[in-house]
């Protein structure tokens, strides 16, 4: 039971990593820049979660010295890098190319698990993994033309490699008897003490201060991190202590499944045969991959 509710949890990570483009969409609209806007949903998580970190209790601060290592490399090599090449990758190629390009990350996570936890390569996995890249890459529409510069494809595989890396040091972290909830607090500190020499930080502000008249437009920009960054992350991490960071990352892979849906259903945008063939494969994935688990219970018992 308590495998399938954090499968779950990793689930609804990738359907609120899903709701990006309807933030990045309208922060755009404002003027705000790709960094700008990477900036705003690390910046403003930290200290959200200091709060709730604080909340739960003094205690989830004490951690070895060792899981700040893991939580550096969380936070700057994974949090910030992913977003920044991420949105380089979209920059220099297209929003298709890049999203199938960041789904590279089971591929990278499978390698690392098995070097790092011994797992073991199972047909059953092996199969999800290769109907949730095609599904992703489906579903992204890099199916019927693939343009951009070479530039940007190594940004976008760098996005999946980054993205990759959360799975496994958090792991590691929480390993040491870090909580999730420091695990991801932690992370998006050292990420947001990065961030802020990615971006002009006083130009940032003047621009959110020209929006001081304007409260709802103030209102958005705390909700897209904690949409986009804290809660997904937050159950993302918690799922991790129960669902190996392998089939964490293609469980996760909802996330462009739910892209699609917002931009058919709320941004208007039109969808074709393939992206509906991507989702079937994704969601298959995503059920084999549970019944995967079903039976790795019963065989326990």
């Amino acid at each position: 039971m308590l495998k399938k509710i954090s499968l779950l949890f990793v689930l609804l990570s990738g359907v609120f990593w899903g709701s990006s483009p309807l933030f990045v969409s309208y922060l755009t609209e404002l003027g705000f820049d790709s960094f700008q806007c990477t900036a705003i949903r690390i910046v403003l998580a930290a200290p959200l979660l200091h709060i709730c970190l604080l909340i739960s209790g003094r205690s989830n601060y004490k951690m070895p010295i060792k899981a700040f290592a893991y939580l550096a490399i969380c936070g700057v090599g994974s949090v910030l890098t992913m977003c920044v090449c991420y949105y380089c990758s979209m920059t220099l190629t297209s929003a298709a190319v890049s999203a199938v390009l960041l789904y590279t990350s089971p591929i990278f996570v499978m390698i690392m698990s098995v070097i790092f936890f011994k797992e073991r390569f199972t047909v059953k996995k092996g199969t999800a993994l290769l109907l949730a890249v095609i599904g992703c890459a489906l579903t992204s529409g890099i199916i019927g033309g693939l343009t951009g510069s070479v530039l940007g494809v190594v940004f976008g595989i760098l996005s999946g490699f980054a993205y990759s890396l959360y799975g496994i040091f958090s792991t590691f972290a929480l390993r040491l008897g870090v909580s999730p909830l420091a695990c991801t607090t932690f992370s998006f500190t050292f990420a947001a003490i990065a961030a802020l020499f990615i971006t002009n930080p006083i130009s940032l502000v003047s621009e959110i201060i020209a929006f001081s008249g304007e409260p709802l437009k103030i209102l958005i920009l705390p909700l897209f991190s904690i949409c986009t960054a804290i809660i997904p992350y937050m159950l993302y991490t918690v799922g991790l202590t129960n669902v190996k960071p392998d089939i964490a990352a293609i469980a996760a892979s909802t996330e462009p499944v739910v892209c699609a849906l917002i931009g058919v259903f709320i941004l208007n945008q039109s969808i074709s045969v393939f992206q509906v063939i991507g989702i079937a494969l994704v969601i298959s994935a995503i059920v084999i991959l549970n019944l995967n688990i079903s039976k790795s219970k019963k065989s326990a018992e």
